[in-house]
C-alpha cells in the first residue's frame, strides 16, 4: 500500500506532466503547428547541409537546393498569415532560428580558420549553409510582416496586432 507522501509525490508528478502536455499541445494546435514544424524543418536542414557538406565540395547545385528547402520552410511556417494569424509567433520562432545558428555556427566557423581549415569544404559547408539560411530567414521575415497587415482568406482581424482595435498602429503614417 502506498504512503500518503508517494501519492503526494505521485499527483504532483501527474499534475506537472499534464501541464507540460498542455503546453506542448497549445504549440501543435492548428495553425500553430505549420510554424512548428516549418521552424523545427529548418533546423533539421541546417544540420543535414552542414553534415552533407562536410566532406565534398559545394557545388552551386547543392546550395540551390540547400536555399530552396530553407525557402520551403518558410512558406510552410507562414502559412498561418494566410489565415490572418500569428505573425508574432513566425517572427520568434525566425529569429530565434536565424540568430541561435549564426551563434553556434560563427564559433565553428572561426575554429575552422584559425585551425588553418578555413579553404576546405568544412568551412564551406558552415558559411554557405549559415548565409542560406540568413538569407533564407530574411526573406521570411520580410514576408511575415508584409502579411501581418494583411487581412487573410477568412476575414479575421488585423493579425498583427491580435486583433485588438484599441491597440493602434504606430507605423501606419496616420500619427
Amino acid at each position: 500500500m502506498p504512503t500518503k507522501r508517494g501519492l503526494d509525490v505521485h499527483r504532483r508528478l501527474r499534475y506537472k506532466l499534464g501541464r507540460s502536455a498542455d503546453a506542448f499541445g497549445y504549440y501543435l494546435d492548428g495553425p500553430r503547428a505549420f510554424v512548428m514544424v516549418g521552424v523545427a524543418v529548418q533546423m533539421f536542414c541546417v544540420a543535414a547541409g552542414v553534415v552533407y557538406f562536410w566532406q565534398q565540395e559545394m557545388t552551386f547545385a547543392g546550395y540551390a537546393l540547400l536555399q530552396a528547402a530553407f525557402l520551403l520552410c518558410q512558406a510552410v511556417s507562414l502559412a498561418p498569415a494566410l489565415w490572418g494569424t500569428l505573425p508574432d509567433l513566425h517572427h520568434n520562432a525566425t529569429l530565434a532560428v536565424v540568430c541561435g545558428t549564426g551563434v553556434l555556427m560563427g564559433p565553428g566557423l572561426m575554429a575552422l580558420v584559425l585551425t588553418g581549415n578555413g579553404n576546405g569544404p568544412p568551412a564551406a559547408a558552415v558559411l554557405l549553409t549559415g548565409s542560406a539560411l540568413v538569407l533564407a530567414g530574411t526573406v521570411g521575415l520580410i514576408s511575415g510582416t508584409f502579411l501581418s497587415g494583411w487581412q487573410g482568406l477568412v476575414g479575421a482581424g488585423s493579425a498583427g496586432y491580435g486583433g485588438d482595435p484599441d491597440i493602434g498602429d504606430f507605423g501606419s503614417g496616420d500619427d
